[in-house]
């Protein structure tokens, strides 16, 4: 325990106890003290001060004076008896606000948890507000780049050459290797890390010397659950670990030795990694694509690297930055546009949506700003029902007020009264969101991924800091729902209590309440026609035809060189009708990109092109225009320069019709490709790549993959109802060939699919937060309705009296609502339309014919609903004898 405590909490409790009891109750507190030594530093704080605040007891409070005399803590209590008295009186409008702040409160507290891990990454790091990754800007295939890799050179000379920068780490993804050990096989992935690793970022080794430990080639750190995987208890300092590395399309011998082992890396950390290997072993030779000897002097290798810089306290990213182009003028000087580089912050790295390959985990920041505004939603709408329903209610309170003030309470007391009753009932809604929130959280976790690791990145557990940030949104949320009726039912004037307090007018003769109801319809209406309008659009896309066959298609992706094995070993089962080989997934954003240009070099153009296998275009039914496919595979030394291409690239590259074009050449940067074919257009990537110049092309070719090339995509085709079954047999026939890596197939239709996982969150978030929003809408119509059946109870029993039927006392008393509800409609379905189209849809390049029904969808959902909570209970209020009401009149 932080002794200074004591001395505040004397002065604390100085201002509220006696004096006579203050020199026993610091005794006690010093004594109790001592006793929480053995407790964790934050349980130690949490209990002192709830045992500070257990002494302020009725007999120790000292008797303040004033114009009533009145002990401030018995007042508060008496505050609190009323509240609860008033609450209890009114158990039903008191049940609705309940659960309506519930509801909302369940979200708000995920989305508290949410924010506290988001703020919580990365700040173990000693070094947190001065460390910055380099990323780099480039127009390439005439679109503007954003990356936030760079090159090994721009980090080498800035530690050379920049003043100010106490540290620069060299990162390269992409180590992979398949280990055996006496478990089985295993896969271990990693970073090669240059040695100041340990200077800039805050991770510890239990084994080795961290300065060492990374700066000798096939030095490698072990994680501490991939050192158990590997040798068990055994001391793994020191041994020899033998291992192919095969990431980044390159295959690296290393003769490793041990020199270190480490603590797995927290949840809380952006990189994630089972084990280091120094970065001089990259400088090894390598074969296989993906390596290159002078990668350390070249600036147009900024891809694949990941720069780390420790400033000083002193220097400014500014400076750095300032300082960057005059490293890279050279090689600006023989470029057609220019490389920069930028500064990135660490608290930055997790949501960042600017760049294109950042490495680790990482939550998408629109997906955030997307849920924190429907979060505002549900709680506006809460928030709107407690005040509608308080004022509602105001010619009832209005008679206790004016009791109150009759017998000399003033202003600032009626006011504290309501905004304690408030804060009570938002207390109870807190326990009950609580409850809510532990259904909700596995719902929410197994949401489909938004960013790397998906929701996985959060764990949602409660914190110290995490549960003090709830309780006080608790009583935020109370304090600011109470606040309008507090205010309003404290102003009022003795003399003119009884005439009506509920006729506030807020524009055009509008009440304020129903100005507020006004205002929650159209939260709901709006929710409810966004969740439609992004279900179609995902039907939509799902839908779409591609112009080629995906059904009954499965994908396996395969990592060696045992495809041909394999295909023949899968092509003996017989629920397979074909199998084909590729690199990538048609229709799901995946692409190979490489330019070309005709022979006068007058035109150019962007390709995306895939390697296929003669087979391909046959299984998945593409339409040849003129031409022909690749009739048999390649053989070894075979030259690989025919393509086959779509409609689209004869277009732009002026080639002419589809039998002109055949026989034509087209330059590669390397390769000349001569067509041979050409297929009619198809979708080659998915649908939601609007804003990006590169993946809205639709100029596309087709390549024939080289004889031995590992890394495929074999596709099954098969005909089979027991897809289960069929997933077993394709799994036993991959183990044969490959014991290591993970079994990895899905089917085509799946793969399609998962590219619009994005939109598929946003569409089940904004379906549950509708859900959400028109029941607490649906609870607020409930209370309003037996309002307003109670206060004119005396007017339909007259108006029964006088010959009106059951019908037309309904559609009488429901026409307010009514129209309430159709001003929220007019209000709500331009603006979510807008909203809906031109931010949530803004990445379709296609988009669905929304009908007369999509759009009007919310509006007729909360008329339904409305109408019947409205008019069922009206109809209770009309079968009552009108005799009962009027008999004491």
């Amino acid at each position: 325990m932080n002794r200074r405590l004591i001395p505040f909490s004397e002065r604390f409790l100085g201002w509220f106890c006696k004096a006579e009891y203050l020199e026993e109750i610091i005794g006690d507190l010093c004594e109790y003290e001592d006793e929480l030594q053995e407790k964790p530093s934050w349980k130690r704080g949490i209990l002192f001060w709830f045992h500070v605040f257990n002494f302020l007891q009725p007999w120790a409070l000292k008797k303040f004076s004033g114009s009533q005399k009145l002990n401030n803590y018995g007042m508060f209590q008496n505050y609190l008896k009323t509240s609860f008295r008033s609450l209890k009186k009114n158990a039903l409008f008191s049940s609705i606000n309940v659960i309506g702040l519930a509801i909302s409160m369940s979200i708000g507290i995920l989305m508290i948890l949410m924010l506290t891990e988001i703020n919580s990454f990365d700040s173990f790091h000693k070094n947190k507000d001065n460390i910055y990754r380099l990323t780099s800007n480039k127009v390439m295939f005439g679109q503007e780049m954003d990356m936030s890799s760079a090159s090994y050179f721009i980090g080498a000379e800035i530690e050379k050459q920049v003043p100010g920068v106490e540290q620069v780490l060299i990162l390269r993804p992409g180590m992979s290797a398949d280990l055996t050990t006496e478990a089985g096989p295993i896969n271990i992935k990693g970073l090669y890390a240059t040695p100041s690793f340990f200077d800039v970022f805050s991770f510890e080794l239990t084994k080795g010397n961290s300065e060492t430990a990374l700066l000798n080639p096939n030095n490698i750190i072990l994680t501490e659950t991939t050192a158990k995987k590997l040798f068990g208890d055994a001391d793994p300092m020191g041994k020899a670990l033998d291992l192919e590395s095969t990431g980044g399309f390159q295959n690296r011998t290393i003769k490793g030795v041990i020199s270190g082992v480490m603590p797995d890396p927290p949840v809380n950390s952006h990189l994630r990694f089972e084990a280091l290997v120094s970065h001089s072993t990259y400088d090894q030779p390598a074969t296989g694509r993906g390596w290159s000897s002078d990668y350390k002097t070249d600036p147009d290798a900024f891809h694949d690297s990941f720069v780390y810089l420790v400033l000083n306290e002193e220097t400014r990213k500014e400076d750095v930055e300032a300082a960057l182009p005059a490293i890279m003028e050279a090689y600006n000087a023989t470029q057609e546009t220019a490389l920069t580089h930028e500064l990135q912050p660490l608290k930055s790295f997790i949501t960042s949506d600017k760049y294109r390959n950042q490495t680790g985990t990482r939550f998408s920041g629109k997906q955030l700003s997307i849920m924190l505004g429907l979060t505002l939603v549900v709680l506006l709408s809460a928030a709107f029902n407690y005040t509608n329903l308080s004022l509602a209610r105001a010619l009832r309170r209005s008679k206790e007020v004016g009791v109150r003030k009759v017998a000399g309470a003033t202003r600032p007391q009626i006011f504290t009264q309501f905004i304690v009753e408030a804060a009570m009932l938002s207390t109870f809604a807190l326990v009950a969101g609580i409850i809510m929130f532990i259904f909700l959280k596995p719902a929410f976790l197994n949401l489909p991924d938004a960013s790397a690791r998906g929701y996985a990145v959060f764990t949602l557990d409660f914190t110290p800091i995490s549960i003090l940030y709830i309780v006080l949104f608790a009583l935020a949320v109370g304090i600011l729902a109470g606040l309008l009726p507090a205010t309003f039912l404290s102003k009022l004037k003795t003399n003119v209590v009884l005439m009506g307090a509920g006729k506030v007018k807020l524009f055009s003769g509008m009440t304020l309440r129903k100005g507020l109801t006004v205002l929650q319809f159209v939260l709901s209406i709006g929710l409810i026609m966004s969740a439609v309008l992004m279900n179609k659009q995902y039907q939509f896309a799902l839908n779409y035809d591609l112009g080629f066959e995906s059904e009954n298609i499965i994908n396996i992706r395969t990592r060696g060189d045992y495809t041909d094995l394999l295909e023949n070993d899968i092509n003996g089962l017989s629920e397979v009708v074909a199998t084909s080989r590729s690199i990538m997934t048609m229709g799901t954003g995946g692409a190979t990109l490489i330019m070309v240009e005709n022979d006068d070099k007058t035109l150019r153009n962007i390709v995306m092109r895939n390697s296929i296998d003669h087979k391909y275009l046959d299984m998945h039914n593409y339409e040849l225009l003129a031409g022909t496919g690749f009739h048999k595979p390649l053989v070894e030394g075979e030259e690989n320069d025919k393509i086959i291409v779509n409609e689209h690239l004869l277009e732009v590259m002026e080639l002419g019709s589809p039998e002109e074009a055949l026989g034509k050449t087209i330059n590669g940067r390397s390769q000349k490709y001569t067509i041979t074919g050409v297929v009619k257009n198809f979708v080659n990537i998915s649908l939601n790549v609007a804003g990006s110049e590169i993946f809205e092309n639709k100029s596309f070719g087709f390549t024939q993959h080289s004889p031995g090339r590992e890394n495929m995509l074999l596709g099954v085709k098969f005909r089979s109802n027991d897809l289960a079954g069929m997933m077993q047999k394709l799994e036993a026939s991959y183990r044969k060939f490959d014991p290591v890596h993970p079994f990895e197939a899905r089917l085509y239709e799946e793969e399609i699919a998962a590219t619009y996982k994005s939109q598929k969150t946003t569409f089940t978030i904004i379906s549950f937060l509708a859900f959400l929003a028109i029941s607490i809408a649906t609870l607020g119509l409930l209370g309003m309705a037996v309002f307003t059946t109670e206060s004119r109870m005396k007017e339909i029993s007259i108006r029964k009296v006088l010959g009106a039927g059951v019908n037309r006392l309904v559609l009488l008393l429901s026409r307010s609502f009514v129209l309430m509800i159709v001003i929220a409609a007019l209000i709500a379905t331009p603006l979510t339309r807008y909203v809906v189209k031109d931010q949530f849809l803004s990445d379709f390049v296609e988009t669905a014919n929304f009908g007369v029904l999509d759009t009007l969808s919310g509006f007729i959902v909360v008329f339904i609903i409305g109408f019947l909570t409205i008019g069922w209970q009206i109809m209770q209020a009309t079968r009552k004898n009108p005799a009962d009401t009027l008999r004491a009149e």
